[in-house]
């Protein structure tokens, strides 16, 4: 695939960046400064791809550069998504920018879209042994509430007409770094993630649930203390799945979790 990437600069993105390459994407980096870029990567790997200077709030800007590279695809992680609900939520510019501009691109150049965008393990469902789904942030938002900005994120996607834009949005917990370095990469490193469609994967109901009152909750930070996974895992996952042209992820929120750390007990 021809892959528009925003956000190259990032923790994140930038792992994206060698990953997408390794996998056999033609990429084109969409980023707001060259020189940030040319002192992050190495000078081997950014010889691969193709730089585009914009801004990821500009609509115009990213549908030029999807349709003049006739990009078949696009991964965004621009943008850094508020803690408390209380906090600004500036991510949904480059959210709504972003996406408007796929759906424009894609009416231009009559082909769908497929895109990543990032969210996070607290817009997931919770798939309880009693088959009862409960939002995450409906146990946390009445005395903990994180990260609610990624709901506006999923409502902006899921508002967005599935024959242009066909979403993916992985919804990791914390992800670490393996490798402080981003250079290009002779093959691609492969991942030891497992992942589901809308919920978590092995998500356990903890004996803390039973305790009144409080026990969905304690359920809750005992299962999010085992999902943590690797930045470059998370960008090899994302890679890999471009390249399937019939994902079961398209328009869906994607949990994933670290089947190498071990099984649930």
């Amino acid at each position: 695939m021809k892959v528009l990437l925003l956000g190259a600069t990032g923790n994140f993105g930038s792992r994206l960046l060698p990953a997408l390459v390794a996998h056999g994407h033609e990429v084109v980096v969409y980023v707001r400064s060259e020189q940030k870029i040319k002192d992050l990567v190495d000078s081997k790997l950014l010889s691969r791809v193709t730089l585009v200077i914009g801004d990821a709030t500009n609509t115009a800007t990213i549908c030029n550069a999807l349709t003049t590279n006739k990009c078949t695809a696009l991964v965004n992680s621009a943008g850094i998504a508020s803690i408390f609900p209380w906090q600004a939520y500036s991510m949904q510019d480059i959210i709504e920018a972003v996406a408007s501009a796929a759906v424009k691109a894609s009416e231009e150049l009559e082909y769908p879209i497929r895109c990543w965008f990032m969210g996070g393990v607290t817009v997931l469902d919770v798939d309880s042994k009693e088959k009862c789904h409960v939002e995450l942030n409906a146990d946390l938002d009445d005395s903990f509430p994180l990260f609610t900005e990624h709901n506006r994120t999923f409502k902006c996607l899921s508002a967005k007409p599935a024959k242009n834009l066909q979403w993916s949005m992985l919804c990791p917990s914390n992800m670490d770094p393996t490798d402080q370095s981003i250079h290009l990469l002779e093959a691609p490193q492969g991942n030891h993630l497992s992942a589901s469609a809308d919920v978590p994967p092995n998500w356990a109901d903890a004996y803390s649930r039973g305790v009144p009152l409080i026990g969905p909750l304690l359920s809750v930070f005992a299962n999010l203390a085992r999902y943590g996974t690797k930045l470059e895992d998370c960008a090899d996952f994302i890679a890999a799945d471009l390249k399937n042209s019939d994902s079961a992820f398209v328009r869906h929120r994607v949990g994933i979790f670290d089947a190498g750390k071990g099984k649930v007990e």
